[in-house]
């Protein structure tokens, strides 16, 4: 896919018009999860969704369109579910953390999709224009998840010290969450989301 005349087309801003690129965006992300980068075309997106090859185009002028705005929607969707788990109930700063954690290393509904989107498809970032951005997008959302978690824990913390943090906090996500594979048997998977929350407290609170 090349970079070049690859952003969305200018669909009216319709009702019709989200609906129909709603149904767009649910095909594609099936056909994907169910085919894999490989397997993934506008054609196929089409025929998944039950509609002409030039309805798909008419919303997203290529492949590359619709995986950077499923990226886009990955993030959001997940990164609500994520702060609405850290903020719901009581309990201590940490306790709040922990859930938020489980749900990013151990939910397999969100590992499955994190696997399509930030291996196959963010793979090919550094060939194609638009899914680089889309990935540069996905992680500004990520950080500013984080840093807003991050102020929570340590409203004391300044602006930028606060930024390193969330970016820090990444980051060690993200290497748990490539090595769990390796990290015991399935029954004590659960030992890197506690283990995660420690680390997170300790390098955002100090303790």
């Amino acid at each position: 896919m090349k970079a070049d005349a690859e952003t969305a087309s200018a669909a009216p801003p319709t009702e019709k018009g989200a609906n129909r690129c709603e149904e767009i965006l649910e095909a594609a992300s099936a056909l994907l999860l169910e085919e894999g980068y490989a397997g993934f075309s506008a054609r196929g997106v089409a025929a998944r969704a039950g509609l002409r090859l030039s309805h798909v185009q008419y919303y997203f002028a290529s492949p590359a369109a619709i995986l950077a705005e499923l990226l886009e929607r990955f993030v959001r969707r997940y990164g609500e579910e994520i702060m609405a788990r850290f903020a719901s109930g009581d309990g201590s700063g940490e306790e709040r953390l922990y859930r938020a954690l489980d749900f990013l290393l151990n939910d397999e509904a969100y590992r499955r999709d994190c696997g399509i989107f930030m291996i196959e498809v963010a793979g090919f970032a550094s060939r194609n224009a638009l899914i680089a951005a889309a990935l540069a997008r996905y992680y500004e959302i990520y950080f500013d998840l984080f840093s807003g978690i991050v102020k929570t824990l340590d409203p004391s913390l300044s602006p930028r010290v606060r930024a390193r943090r969330a970016r820090q906090c990444v980051a060690l996500i993200e290497g748990m969450s490539m090595t769990r594979p390796y990290m015991g048997p399935k029954g004590e998977v659960d030992f890197s989301a506690r283990e995660a929350t420690r680390a997170i407290m300790r390098l955002v609170c100090g303790e």
